[in-house]
């Protein structure tokens, strides 16, 4: 697949937003970098900051193409935001507000891509009545909240050995964050993120993309912490360095591919998604996280979608032109 270039100039509206007491790095600069890419590539870019006030409005400035990065806790500003954004027909990029209600709560992903045998670890989905046993799963055991995102609620204390520690750390989860809490059967070998870009029987997965884990976490647990992501004063986050292409089988490279288009068609996934995996000792992909979100934010250094169109040998202006001229196309046509 080559770039998607728009064959005229457009205009683009970048909405976004800014939480009191939150960091907003993460959103400033990802709407920073895209309007410097579009206006790169010749197109006319708004961007607005988007409050409880004037969301409405901001819904409704005129533009060929939006790039919704409103992030609230609990999402009820961006959802909003979208299905105004859908009310009005306007050319949204990404996927449509009913896949993201659905995908933000995790257990009910677990509980689907279970259902359609779409390879995931073996899960157990507590809420908060339910007895707390491992019942026929098998330790170690990684222990996530089911509406958090961004590596949220996840860290070393994540994955248990024992039936003490599961009950410590799901009482731990349930006294921090609403909803359910999964427990899965942790997959102790590689982790490989796999992009996807695309509609309809247009769709390609990107270069993979594997986080590496150094030698300081060879007495920990070898996972992708909230600190690994986020935190550069963690040794966490400079042990967990994201690297592309890795050295796989091409039976591993086609088996992953098969699955994650898989998932991206089952969770009606639009323009583009991420899916993350576990390699276990024999070879075989698990699943461990879907998202149908996944960030844009030309800043950060190791970020696995980045890498994986560096890979690919674009430009980032080129990836997100092609994404809006994908989103375009699938509403408006050629």
């Amino acid at each position: 697949m080559k770039p998607i270039p728009f064959s005229k100039s457009l205009s683009a509206i970048i909405l976004y937003n800014l939480v009191p007491n939150n960091d907003d790095e993460d959103t400033i600069l990802c709407a920073k970098g895209i309007t410097e890419a579009l206006r790169k590539r010749g197109h006319a870019v708004k961007k607005i900051c988007v409050t409880e006030k004037n969301w409405r409005k901001a819904a409704q400035i005129p533009g060929d193409v939006v790039f919704n990065l409103v992030e609230d806790d609990g999402w009820k500003l961006y959802l909003r935001v979208g299905h105004r954004l859908e009310q009005l027909g306007r050319v949204q990029v990404g996927h449509d507000m009913k896949s993201f209600r659905y995908s933000i709560n995790k257990a009910s992903v677990k509980r689907k891509m279970a259902e359609e045998r779409v390879m995931t670890p073996a899960f157990k989905i507590f809420n908060r009545r339910s007895p707390i046993r491992s019942y026929n799963l098998t330790y170690p055991l990684i222990v996530k909240p089911s509406r958090q995102h961004a590596g949220i609620g996840i860290s070393q204390d994540s994955v248990v050995n024992n039936l003490t520690e599961l009950k410590k750390r799901v009482a731990y989860l349930f006294s921090h964050y609403p909803g359910e809490v999964i427990v899965e059967e942790f997959i102790k070998g590689r982790e490989i993120h796999v992009t996807i870009l695309g509609n309809g029987e247009n769709i390609m997965t990107l270069p993979y993309c594997e986080i590496g884990f150094g030698k300081k976490s060879k007495d920990k647990w070898n996972i992708y912490t909230y600190e690994a992501k986020w935190d550069k004063k963690s040794w966490e986050y400079w042990n967990a360095r994201v690297k592309s292409p890795p050295l796989i089988s091409p039976r591993l490279h086609e088996k992953m591919q098969e699955t994650a288009i898989k998932a991206y068609t089952l969770f009606n996934c639009r323009d583009m998604a991420r899916l993350d995996f576990r390699i276990d000792s024999k070879n075989i992909p698990y699943i461990v996280d879907v998202n149908i979100n996944p960030s844009l934010n030309y800043y950060d250094e190791e970020d696995a979608t980045i890498i994986s169109v560096y890979t690919l040998k674009w430009t980032y202006d080129q990836f997100i032109e092609t994404l809006a001229s994908m989103a375009y196309q699938r509403v408006i046509g050629s």
